[in-house]
């Protein structure tokens, strides 16, 4: 009996891993197959039966383990479907046709600015299906496309009248997928707008909302375009203002990564607040919770994509194994936080190219780095060149796979590029961040610091612009 105790104590996180992993994987098989509920009962049934079976008798930790297995499988099937039931609550969905409807309904998050329209998650109250008629009970969310002006601010309760549609596939691409995994299964477009109120919703997203403007705004101030586009891809993740041929720059040299707001940045921020806060002699539990506000704010300021909630939550564990003096441990702490993830939001797993990316270039970082290690002990580590190469070529060779069947394009010069552009990076952020902070109170102390931010932006453009005209720097499929 003691052996049995020992050995259980031995490998649970082994077993919490996966565990993990039969959840993510009830979800996976759910998401492709439609399971009959009489395959998921016996399932839960057998799973429950020898959970109960090894708690009476405290014998074969096997059999328990395997019902832990199995009641997970199935709760993560069960999770999915519970997802795909959520269309039916979508009651706009019924207003969908031919004839124009006014919808009335709150902004839930911040506009997404294109380079030809702006795009708005607007969460329906009421509809008027007709000028006739009277406004009746609705819920769901729609996409809206509209110009770039008049701009609307999350909270504005809006008024919207226009053709009320059903998303489509295109070129292959499961575009109501895409759109359901929000909770989205309508779109209008360009239709007349009116503005009925302002500052509903929560005061802290906000507030939140109203600093990144001010950061944004504070950027454009101290530099010029499109170093100021640049600086707001890599602090805040917003796209919105770079041009095209630096966009497609960074695509062909494999470094969107850097613009994307993701893992990357997200340690660098965390790194630099922790160790700002022990030169203050803060202790290690009011660095962990001073460290973990400062990421969930951020999180919800930049609007919190996958990529960027699933860097957050790694982040977070990372400052909990600190502070509890605990070994941190990837592969459980990758998994938990896809898992938790997946369990918020089941449709990511399948149908959101941007976490599956962040998902397995993280995995690269974790399983394939520390093999390839040795192979790059001849590099020097000035400057973290080696460091970067090893991570690059990591992270490469677990999404190649995805980026062929996805995008059909590979960059032939991404080491390099990445080699060359992150180990200045974490420079290019604090200076830059600094000069955006200094702006906000005084422009021209923030062109000083961004003068030297300036410099580094110009190195990051330099680099993609000359590997991008490399010949063959992109190969395509």
């Amino acid at each position: 009996m003691y052996i049995l105790c020992y050995e259980w104590d031995m490998h649970r996180s082994r077993v919490f891993l996966y565990v993990l992993i039969s959840f993510i994987l009830g979800v996976g098989v759910r998401s492709f197959f439609e399971v009959p509920y009489v395959i998921i009962s016996m399932c839960a049934v057998v799973g429950a039966f020898l959970l109960v079976f090894w708690y009476l008798e405290r014998q074969r930790v096997l059999l328990g383990i395997t019902g832990a297995l199995l009641v997970f499988f199935t709760f993560g099937m069960v999770r999915f479907s519970w997802q795909e039931a959520a269309r039916e609550n979508a009651t706009v969905i019924s207003f969908a046709g031919e004839q124009a409807v006014t919808l009335r309904g709150v902004m839930e998050d911040i506009p997404d600015v294109r380079e030809k329209n702006t795009r708005l998650v607007i969460r329906v109250s009421e509809v008027l299906p007709s000028e006739d008629d009277v406004w009746r009970v609705a819920s769901g969310r729609v996409l809206v496309f509209v110009n770039r002006y008049p701009v609307f601010e999350y909270g504005d309760e809006l008024e919207v009248r226009g053709m009320l549609e059903i998303p489509e596939e295109f070129s292959g691409f499961d575009y109501p997928a895409y759109l359901a995994k929000d909770g989205i299964y309508t779109l209008m477009y360009y239709p007349d707008m009116e503005l009925v109120s302002s500052s509903n919703g929560s005061s802290i997203k906000r507030y939140l909302f109203f600093l990144r403007q001010e950061l944004e705004e504070s950027m454009e101030r101290v530099l010029p375009e499109p170093h100021a586009a640049f600086l707001k891809g890599i602090l805040l993740g917003s796209r919105a203002s770079i041009p095209q041929w630096l966009l497609d720059a960074f695509q062909v040299t494999g470094v969107t990564h850097i613009i994307a707001l993701s893992g990357f940045n997200i340690t660098i921020i965390a790194d630099s607040i922790s160790r700002m806060l022990r030169r203050f002699s803060v202790s290690p539990t009011g660095t962990f919770w001073t460290s973990f506000l400062f990421i969930s704010l951020f999180t919800m300021m930049v609007g919190a994509s996958p990529s960027i909630v699933r860097a957050s939550l790694m982040g977070a564990l990372v400052l909990l194994a600190a502070k509890e003096g605990r070994q941190y441990q990837g592969p459980n702490a990758l998994t938990f936080a896809g898992a938790v993830m997946i369990l918020q939001n089941p449709s990511i797993l399948r149908f959101d190219v941007a976490f599956q990316l962040s998902f397995l270039a993280t995995a690269g970082l974790l399983f394939v780095a520390p093999r390839l290690g040795p192979k790059f002990s001849f590099l020097p580590e000035m400057f973290g060149l080696r460091s970067n190469l090893l991570t690059t070529i990591s992270a490469q060779l677990t999404v190649l796979p995805l980026l062929i069947y996805t995008f059909g394009t590979v960059s032939l010069v991404s080491p390099v590029s990445n080699m060359l552009i992150l180990s200045l990076m974490p420079l290019t952020m604090l200076f830059g961040f600094l000069a955006a902070l200094m702006g906000m109170g005084w422009a021209g102390a923030g062109v000083l610091a961004g003068g030297i931010a300036y410099v580094f932006i110009s190195y990051h453009i330099w680099v993609v612009t000359v590997l991008s005209a490399v010949p063959f720097a992109m190969i395509s499929f």
